[in-house]
């Protein structure tokens, strides 16, 4: 049997996760997956945990406002007071949050945004800067496509 691999997936629900052991299961991959429900636990993951990829969901729209990322305050003053707006803009993009929070820390690993750059090519290039084993997934992207891309040697890049 091949050596074990370490994957942790960064998201607020369990789909994911759920999804990658599944696939993993029936191909016989000898993966073992942890999960994150947010920044300060990835964090945690990391120090620990030492993984070999990492998969980043985007949206957490399931996670408390006090678990979120980002300086909520600064974007209530940018959205002009509206403090929903602010918190659905957190929630919506906290993938890119907790990527930019984790990049210093992050190991050269694969990681996968699930996140199309197909129309932001410019986008994936300035995060690529930060964490150079970065992808994304482009739109329709299969669950066994994503895994494959967390499989993949470090250092090869995606789109």
């Amino acid at each position: 049997m091949k050596a074990l691999r370490r994957i942790l997936v960064v998201e607020d629900g369990a789909e994911y996760v759920e999804g990658f052991e599944r696939i993993a299961s029936a191909r016989g991959l000898n993966i073992a997956f942890s999960r994150a429900g947010d920044l300060e636990s990835a964090r945690t993951a990391l120090a620990s945990d030492g993984p070999d990829a990492l998969f980043l969901d985007v949206v957490f729209d399931r996670t408390p406002e006090d678990r979120l990322a980002g300086d909520a305050e600064a974007l209530v003053t940018r959205f002009g007071g509206d403090r929903a707006r602010a918190v659905r803009h957190l929630a919506t993009q906290q993938g890119f949050y907790v990527l930019d929070a984790l990049s210093p820390i992050l190991p050269d690993i694969p990681v996968v945004l699930a996140y199309d750059f197909a129309a932001e090519p410019q986008r994936l290039e300035i995060l690529r800067r930060r964490v150079p084993g970065l992808g994304g997934l482009p739109d329709g992207t299969s669950l066994t496509a994503a895994l494959d891309l967390l499989l993949r040697s470090p250092g090869t890049r995606t789109g």
